[in-house]
Formats: C-alpha cells, sequence, structure tokens
C-alpha cells in the first residue's frame, strides 16, 4: 500500500499534472495527502529558505499519512518547487515523481542523484530555466523528457498534442507506482 504525497509547485495548488497524479493514486486506493500553499514572494531567491519551506509542509503531510495509514509506504511526487523535497526524501530513502524538477538549482539535482531509492523525472526540453537534460541523464534515474515542453509540459501546436503528453506522464506514473507496489 501506498501513501501519496501530492506537493505543489509555486502557484502552491494542486494543478493538472498533479490532479493526474492523484487519478493514479485513487485507483490503487492509495491514502493521499495533498499539500496546498500561499507562496511567500522570492521564495526562489534562496535554496535554503525554499528547502526549509517545502520541507515544513512535507513533514506535516507525512505525519499525517502516517497516522492514516501506518504501514503503506510513503511517495512524493512534486511539482516544480516543491521538487525542493528532494534533501528530506534522500534523508527518509523515499521514493518520488519529480514533475519538473529544479534540476538548475544543484541542491535539488544532488539530492534527487544521491537517493538511492526509485525516482522518476518528467521535464521538458523547452523549460531551459529549470530543467537540464544532461543533469537529468546524469541522474541515474529513470526519465519522461517530453520534447519542446514547457514547464507545464506543454509543446507548441495544437491542445490535442499537450492531452497527448498529459496520457504520457500518467502513464509513467502509474507504471512507477506499479513498481513499487504491485497490482494484486
Amino acid at each position: 500500500m501506498i501513501n501519496g504525497i501530492l506537493i505543489p509547485g509555486g502557484n502552491g495548488r494542486i494543478g493538472t499534472l498533479l490532479d493526474l497524479a492523484w487519478e493514479t493514486l485513487a485507483d490503487r486506493t492509495a491514502h493521499v495527502e495533498d499539500i496546498t500553499w500561499e507562496t511567500p514572494r522570492g521564495i526562489l531567491d534562496d535554496d535554503a529558505a525554499a528547502a526549509a519551506f517545502v520541507r515544513g509542509h512535507v513533514e506535516a503531510a507525512l505525519d499525517r499519512a502516517l497516522e492514516v495509514a501506518p504501514r503503506a509506504k510513503p511517495v512524493l511526487i512534486a511539482k516544480s518547487l516543491g521538487t525542493y523535497a528532494a534533501g528530506l526524501a534522500l534523508e527518509r530513502s523515499l521514493p518520488a515523481v519529480w514533475l519538473t524538477p529544479l534540476l538548475t538549482r544543484p541542491v535539488v539535482a544532488e539530492a534527487i542523484t544521491r537517493n538511492p531509492a526509485p525516482q522518476l523525472l518528467v521535464g521538458g526540453t523547452a523549460d531551459k530555466r529549470w530543467w537540464d537534460s544532461d543533469t537529468a541523464r546524469a541522474t541515474g534515474k529513470q526519465l519522461l523528457v517530453v520534447e519542446e515542453g514547457s514547464h507545464s509540459l506543454r509543446g507548441p501546436g495544437p491542445i490535442r498534442r499537450y492531452t497527448d503528453v498529459l496520457g504520457d506522464v500518467s502513464t509513467a506514473i502509474e507504471a512507477f507506482l506499479d513498481a513499487l507496489d504491485p497490482p494484486r
């Protein structure tokens, strides 16, 4: 059994990508803790402050999940700013899905790389500010790379192309979760 911890990005809410993760967790009857927050202005100006901000929210969600389902394995699923939870995931050897991780921030990339637990990184090649394909490959973790995908993973062209990408992301998350907790 899995405890899914859904960690938002900078908008502080669960959006499309995390909604899809929620559905994949619900299909597995996993307990889900979804985090929301008010993002402090300028939080990305200081890695230590960003990591501490995210850590506080994620630790509280992990505690709540443990109360509800003490035998379930926690799995972090984080978007963007939420990937500052990588340090906590490393400390606790937690498996994680990192949606558009902030790989240009060494503290995030190093924690992902050093974590021995299974991890899936999902990013787009047009997300030049946060995604670095070389860094992603160097982590040695499972990858889903969206060619020409932005920070929201949307590429150029019709919305249908984006919905196809969302389907690919959902399928990758399903496979990742099934590998952690095989269906019975």
